[in-house]
């Protein structure tokens, strides 16, 4: 490989060094060789912009590959001394085109090993140093509104367990000049605490700025990671709501969406009151248009209780302004180990397993999770060295890490375009009317309880609750549309009195409530168990007097038939024996219409319709009462 030089100019007299010390600071001697042997220092000064600019346009040939005729990507070295990126070689002896086989440089066309490719590791420290140039060149010619950005708070709580909305912030963020009139897309990242939800949205800034700027080398771009505040250790570093505060613009078929970053304090935080962090999951879920759940390992029973309880809280307030708590749901299994098999493939196969071992519990992330709303993605653990760096260093990671974290952003960012927030109508929301829609919701969740002490045991077993009754509910609405069903017709119906039907309906009513006062437990029981009950009790009487009306009409039907057919019999009427045989045979359609169209008929069809309403009559019964509705069972 050639030396790489680099000319610097001073009056009349040219020099030509070799750099081997590019990112010197200011004040430092840079170590520069002068001819062939000679070696002298010069002080280093901060590239200008347009000097960066000259010394990248100078340094470039050398730092393309003549296959791709791009900048290096991965450079390894052949025997001949020639440079290429590790991928374009390889395709290249692999394509079977005239020349290439057996392998040989495309350059020089000498014979090589095309099993011994050398990473060539000079080039590739000399490429990030041209890029750390760049980039500087490019941030004091023209700022860019992404890598000005900073985590704001948008939303904080306080010892008191209140919640408080930045309007500031929100304003400044959603209406931005870019955001303002644009559909939006917001990208939220919720989960356990310090399971590496900051440090993935920081590459999520890293994904988006290469999107927006179509940048191929965005995971190498810098050393560091730079954004929402991530640190090493087992304290919680995000506390509330954290929004990025400037819009990535990103266009597909010439629609801009500005796409938004918002970071959630950790779900399960034994400071945090569960109350209070179950309002503000809520909120990130009805802010958020895309939907990451970090877990560790894999979804436990934990992940599952929580992701239920937020979701009954965004449904009840997200009802009421048309706001679906989940467009996008991505799940995001972090250190995935077994089998040690990665990836979206192997996501979606773990979310079919978790969804044939939740049964029919949690019903809203049932739900979602057979719906096209959500998908699944393994990562596969990143390797000691990143786990116990701040910074986050690319070359820290485990290389299988590396490949599927790149594959897992780059996924997210491309389909942000197609994640917009919108309404449950299917409005297409711009950030001036979701910064609007999210101060009125907020309003309304602040001033909202829904019961969940600060005790994990107690959010615990009240999710428990809840299942116990709806199920309880399930099997009470099952036996209703049972009886329903089973009632429809007049035969069927008329087999079945009302006092008979009460009686089933309240023995199944008392048996689910019976039941359920052995399941249920904790302090809110009683609450519980009260307002189930009236609930039932109203659903019981509610189908009661709708049963009770059909046999009514079905009674007078009968009548109407009956006593038609009988004087139509006695005028001669031929037509009664249709009559008594579509009776007979459970056919009512029209049935005491058809008794009047006897001769005769429209006597016999108002005394039958009388005494099918007289015997029909009654009032609901009341708990224990046993007077016969009818004064007979026959």
């Amino acid at each position: 490989m050639s030396p790489y030089s680099w000319a610097l100019g001073k009056g009349p007299v040219t020099l030509k060094v070799k750099i081997s010390q590019v990112r010197a600071k200011k004040g430092e001697l840079a170590r520069c060789q002068i001819g062939e042997g000679s070696e002298t220092q010069l002080p280093f000064e901060q590239p200008s912009p347009s000097s960066s600019n000259d010394t990248l346009d100078f340094l470039k040939p050398d730092l393309t590959c003549s296959i791709c005729l791009d900048l290096f990507r991965h450079p390894v070295s052949l025997e001949c001394g020639h440079n290429f990126c590790a991928q374009c070689i390889t395709s290249h002896w692999d394509s079977g085109v005239p020349g290439s086989q057996p392998p040989r440089c495309p350059e020089c066309r000498r014979r090589c090993d095309g099993k011994e490719l050398a990473p060539d590791t000079r080039l590739q420290n000399l490429l990030e140093n041209v890029n750390f140039l760049q980039q500087n060149a490019n941030s004091k010619q023209k700022p860019c509104d992404a890598c000005n950005g900073e985590a704001k708070q948008l939303v904080q709580g306080d010892s008191r367990k209140y919640l408080t909305l930045s309007l500031e912030v929100l304003d400044q963020c959603l209406n931005h000049p870019q955001a303002k009139n644009s559909p939006v897309c917001l990208i939220s990242v919720q989960g356990e605490q310090r399971t590496g939800k900051s440090f993935l949205l920081n590459y999520l800034i890293r994904g988006l700025q290469g999107v927006e700027s179509k940048d191929p080398q965005w995971m190498r771009r810098g050393r560091g990671l730079s954004g929402f505040q991530c640190e090493p250790g087992d304290q919680c570093t995000t506390k509330g709501l954290w929004l990025w505060s400037q819009p990535f613009i990103l266009q597909k078929d010439g629609r801009k969406v500005a796409v938004f970053l918002v970071d959630t304090e950790g779900t399960i935080s034994l400071e945090q009151d569960k109350e209070m962090n179950a309002k503000l999951v809520a909120f990130s879920m009805l802010l958020s248009s895309h939907q990451i759940l970090n877990v560790s390992r894999m979804l436990k029973k934990t992940d599952l209780e929580y992701l239920e309880m937020f979701l009954h809280i965004a449904e009840e307030i997200g009802e009421c302004f048309k706001m679906e708590p989940v467009q996008h749901l991505n799940l995001l299994v972090r250190d995935w180990s077994h089998p040690p098999r990665f990836g979206k493939k192997r996501g979606q196969k773990h979310m079919i397993d978790v969804i044939q071992k939740i049964s029919d519990r949690y019903p809203r992330i049932q739900k979602i999770l057979k719906s096209k709303q959500a998908c699944c993605y393994l990562l596969p653990y990143p390797g000691k060295k990143i786990t116990m760096s701040s910074n986050g260093n690319p070359e820290d990671m485990d290389p299988d890490f590396s490949h599927y974290l790149h594959d897992y952003i780059t996924d997210v960012c491309n389909s942000a375009t197609e994640h917009v927030k919108r309404r449950s109508d299917g409005h297409i929301l711009t950030g001036k009317e979701l910064a609007e829609n999210m101060k009125k919701l907020f309003s309304t969740l602040q001033r909202k309880e829904f019961g969940y002490s600060s005790s994990f045991e107690s959010v615990v077993t009240g999710l428990r609750n809840m299942r116990m009754i709806e199920a309880a509910r399930k099997e009470l609405e099952d036996f209703v549309k049972e009886q329903d069903s089973s009632t429809k017709s007049m035969c069927t119906c008329l087999e079945t009195l009302p006092r008979t039907m009460w009686k089933s309906l309240s023995t199944t009513k008392d048996t689910i409530l019976n039941s359920l006062e052995e399941t249920l437990k904790g302090p809110e029981k009683n609450q519980f168990m009260n307002n189930f009950q009236e609930e039932i009790e109203k659903r019981v009487k509610d189908f009661y007097i709708s049963y009770k009306n059909r046999f009514r009409n079905y009674s007078a039907a009968l009548g109407g038939l009956v006593g038609a057919a009988v004087l139509g019999v006695a005028t001669g009427g031929i037509m009664a024996v249709g009559t008594a045989a579509a009776v007979l045979t459970g056919d009512i359609v029209a049935g005491a219409t058809m008794g009047a169209t006897v001769v005769g008929g429209s006597i016999g069809a108002g005394v039958g319709a009388a005494v099918g309403k007289a015997k029909s009559k009654e009032k609901v019964p009341k708990e224990g009462e046993e007077k016969p509705l009818l004064k007979d069972d026959e």
